[in-house]
């Protein structure tokens, strides 16, 4: 949990449901330090951006062998005339896609005590640097609405099962 004080409470909830702009406006005057947060929020998935992933992917599926997608030149030859990947496929290309992927969406609950809000912010980590917020998704007024956010963002999510 992220401490906040009163006012910073206050200002927060003034700007839950409205434009992100003004929305960021108040997060970043918080100056929020990701290692400040007491259970450092919560990770809910690896993540790239859309445009990023589709560009992966392309690659990826232009020389399925390269990539690990599938094993034998038959099967490349498949999915080269627009054959649709295996599930065991999708995962093969999704875990080469995400491998060296260090870029996370994580929840956090800021509170000042007595009132919370929830916070989405995409996170990445910098080697030595550490963990830094490359983007901020908005506060919400709870953790179901902050879910929410994170399906309708421009972000897939990465899924290791």
């Amino acid at each position: 949990m992220y401490k906040m004080t009163t006012d910073q409470m206050a200002q927060i909830k003034a700007v839950v449901g409205r434009a992100l702009k003004a929305q960021k406006a108040v997060f970043n005057a918080l100056d929020f330090n990701p290692y400040e947060d007491g259970d450092i929020g919560s990770l809910d998935s690896v993540v790239m951006e859309r445009e990023r992933y589709e560009s992966e992917r392309k690659e990826r599926i232009e020389s399925p062998t390269a990539y690990g997608v599938c094993e034998t030149d038959e099967r490349e030859a498949e999915i080269l005339a627009g054959a649709a990947l295996t599930k065991e496929e999708e995962r093969s290309l999704n875990e080469n896609i995400f491998e060296y992927d260090d870029t996370l969406m994580v929840t956090s609950t800021l509170s000042d005590g007595t009132d919370e809000v929830a916070t989405v912010t995409v996170q990445q980590i910098w080697g030595q640097a550490g963990l830094n917020v490359i983007d901020f998704l908005g506060f919400f007024a709870n953790y179901e609405d902050a879910q929410k956010a994170i399906k309708a963002a421009d972000y897939v999510i990465f899924d290791g099962s």
